[in-house]
Formats: structure tokens, sequence, C-alpha cells
């Protein structure tokens, strides 16, 4: 802990000041020069490609959503049913594989009288972007200059900051598919920062990076070997079973998704967590794909070309599921009871296709694997 931090707490501790982060002992800017923003599909594994590119690593997304395992699958059943397609240490398990070293904020920085600010100021100033856990409902420039509704509030999202002008009381961050640098208002950011949500409260979290050291590399082989580890274990784990099971699951859809007026909003809301929702498509499996096409050059594991049309096809079945959601929404209101007990029956099928493609694609994965 550095004296200035401790300064800083100390001055906050007596002032008793609403806004800690104005009071750092910069009172200029710390921006960091030519930083850019590269757009991405999901917000963890853009924001950390986009302060991994700024360090010097050769990396893109689908090598972090790759060889951090990305790929699983859960249902949480619920009037807004949640579709999860990815790990939870999907971060933890590719800096693992990399050899990159990285930096966690201690856990309840929100609580700290500053709630880290004075470490993030001192990090900008040594030239290293910030990576910030955040509630994106209050990024007011996804939402037209305003904060999101409150149905938006999600408090796992990542944000990669860039800068801080304290003169014109602003930050710079990059955001998953945004093709520049945002502005946002340091008031704003904090409150992202230290919202108080209940769907994943953030507590301030942010983490940092160590510059590439001189002549870092990429081992493809331990990328490769790492990922299939990885999603081996997540389709054994429980995602198997799960995607088994979820045919039964959308067939069953009124018995936890009860208000039928919901039912347009809650079809759309699966096809987003398919497709939209920050997963890069198709549930993650459009940049597993892209990552497996990369492993396959680069690395000694050719077999890898195999799994490629076994994840085609998946991909495929998913866009399908999603489509079918998307065009059940603007007419199942109108269906009686029969009429949707059909459409739920249209949705088993595609989600059973759906397990048995998956299937197919885990048990290549499971050969190529012991043939290494």
């Amino acid at each position: 802990m550095n004296v200035r931090f401790c300064l800083t707490c100390a001055v906050l501790a007596l002032t008793g000041c609403a806004e800690p982060w104005k009071l750092a002992e910069k009172s200029g800017s710390a921006i960091l020069p030519g930083a850019k923003a590269v757009p991405g599909g999901h917000c963890e594994s853009s924001a950390m490609m986009n302060a991994l590119l700024y360090l010097g690593y050769p990396v893109n997304e689908s090598m972090i959503a790759g060889a951090g395992g990305a790929l699983s699958f859960t249902l949480q059943r619920g009037t807004f049913p949640f579709i999860g397609a990815r790990n939870a240490d999907m971060r933890e398990q590719f800096f693992k594989a990399a050899g990159i070293r990285w930096h966690l904020s201690a856990q309840g920085v929100d609580r700290a009288p500053d709630a880290g600010w004075a470490e993030i100021d001192s990090l900008l100033e040594r030239g290293i972007p910030v990576v910030l856990r955040v509630d994106m409902r209050f990024l007011p420039y996804l939402y037209g200059g305003k904060y999101g509704s409150a149905y938006m509030s999600f408090g796992w999202h990542l944000v990669t900051l860039f800068g801080i002008d304290r003169t014109k009381g602003i930050a710079l961050v990059s955001d998953t598919g945004q093709t520049v640098l945002r502005e946002i208002a340091l008031k704003d950011l904090h409150k992202a920062r230290t919202s108080g949500t209940k769907v994943y409260p953030p507590h301030g979290e942010y983490y940092w990076i160590e510059e590439a050291p001189q002549g870092y590399s990429t081992d493809w082989n331990a990328l490769a070997a790492h990922s299939l580890d990885l999603v081996i274990g997540n389709y054994e784990g429980g995602s198997l079973a799960a995607l088994e099971n979820y045919g039964k699951d959308l067939a069953e859809i009124e018995t936890y998704s009860k208000q039928v007026f919901l039912l347009p909003a809650v079809l759309e809301y699966m096809a987003g967590n398919i497709e939209d929702f920050g997963t890069g498509g198709a549930s993650f499996r459009m940049l597993y794909r892209d990552f497996l096409l990369q492993a396959t050059a680069e690395s000694e594991y050719a077999g890898l070309s195999r799994a490629l049309p076994p994840l085609e096809e998946s991909i495929a079945a998913w866009h399908a599921l999603s489509a079918e959601f998307r065009a059940l929404a603007p007419l199942v209101k109108k269906m009686d009871k029969g009429g949707r007990l059909e459409a739920w029956e249209r949705l088993r099928i595609l989600a059973d296709d759906l397990y048995r493609k998956e299937f197919r694609f885990y048990t290549e994965l499971k050969r190529i694997r012991g043939e290494a």
C-alpha cells in the first residue's frame, strides 16, 4: 500500500467527501498515449484484449475466450430464464495458460474510503490500463446519455480504463463493441463501480496486467492443450447434462415463466442470451471456432481441424434455436394454450438436436486430446 493511498484515505475519512475520485494528488490528466479501442464480442474478453494489446501482448479476443476454456452451458429457470454459456474462471485460466502476470484488487474495495481511486491513478501514471468491473446500467453512453432502466442493471460488466481528465471530470474507457474510446463522467463511473445492484454487485473490483516482458511470445501448444482440458472438463462437469435436459426445460417453460403477457420479452431475452448479450454469437461457439482455426495453424495439434465441422453444426443449431425464439416472440401472445404447447414442442426438438451436435463436438475434442 503506497503513501499516497494512505494519505488519500486519511483525508477522505476526515472530510467525509462524497466524491473520492476528486482527491487524487494529480489534478490534471492521466491519459495513456496512443490508446485506442478495439471492438469485441464479449465484455470481459474484449476488456482483457484491449488492455493486453496496449501492453504489448500479441493477442486477440478468440485467444482469450479459447485458451480460457469459455465454452460451457447452464440454464437457470425463472420468469426470464438465463442461458449461461461461459465458464466462471475464463480470466484466471487464460492468464495461467498464457503465463501472464496480473493483479486483482482487494475484496470489497468499494468499502474503502477512496474505492481504490488512488491506486487506479497510480497505475495510469505508470502507463498501465485498468480493467474495471461496473454495473452497466450507469454507463450513459450505452443508453443515449441517460442511465439505463433498472432491469438493465448488471454488475458483472467489464470496461478498460485508459485515462482520466480531472479538469473535465471525465474518464476514457473501451467497452465491448464500441469502436472508439468512450467518455464517461467520473461521477457516473464511480456510481457504476460501486453500485449496490443485486445482480452481481461489482464491489469496486478492478485488475491490471504487467507489461509484456521483452521477448514474450505465445506458446500455442500450451494454449491449445489447456483449452482442450478445460472445455472437456466443462462438458463433463455439467454442461452436457444441462444440454441434454435443455429440450425438456423449454417444453416446460410455462411452469416457471408463468406470465403469458411476458412471454414475447422472455423469448427475445433468451435469443439475446445466445446471440447478442456479449457472447460473440452462438453462445461463445463462434469465438471458440476462431480460436480453433488459429490453434490449428499455430500449434502442433493438427488434429484440431477435425473439431471444426461438428462445431460448425453446433453453431448452426444455436442460430436455429435463437431464430425460433425470435420468430415466436411476436406470435406467442395470440396463441391459445394448445398453440403454445405446439410452439414449446418445436423448441424442444431444436434443443434436442442442439444437444446431439454438442455431444459430437465434445466427443471429437476428447478424441483429439487423447491422441496428444
